[in-house]
């Protein structure tokens, strides 16, 4: 007997995914699917990370910097999302530890992107 209710999408239940369900075509083809989508999207924002970080961010324009705030905030949404999935404390450590490196490397550049302003 199953708890709880089937997807509504797919109509299968959490426990279809065992190690038979994971035979199914229809199971390997969503999930392949879905790791396929993630890996090119992580692949692109990271292209993108870079590409800013090595022209406008070394400038330092200021919408270069303002777009940089992006990286860490989507990649600790994704640690903590992780963590709500599974749980393991691990993944909060690194969250931690890639926030406070995340906020040095944003922050110390500061005066770079927003000058001080003459008083004369």
């Amino acid at each position: 007997m199953r708890f709880g209710r089937a997807n509504p999408d797919t109509n299968r239940h959490w426990l279809d995914l065992g190690p038979a369900g994971i035979l199914e075509p229809q199971v390997r083809r969503f999930l392949g699917s879905t790791l396929v989508d993630d890996g090119i999207s992580g692949v692109g924002l990271a292209l993108f990370g870079m590409v800013v970080s090595m022209t406008s961010y070394r400038k330092g324009e200021k919408w270069a910097w303002c777009i940089s705030w992006s990286m860490p905030i989507g990649i600790l949404a994704a640690q903590l999302n992780v963590y709500v999935l599974t749980g393991s404390i691990m993944v909060i450590y690194l969250a931690t530890v890639f926030t406070i490196v995340s906020l040095l490397a944003l922050l110390l550049p500061l005066r770079q992107f927003f000058p001080r302003k003459s008083l004369r």
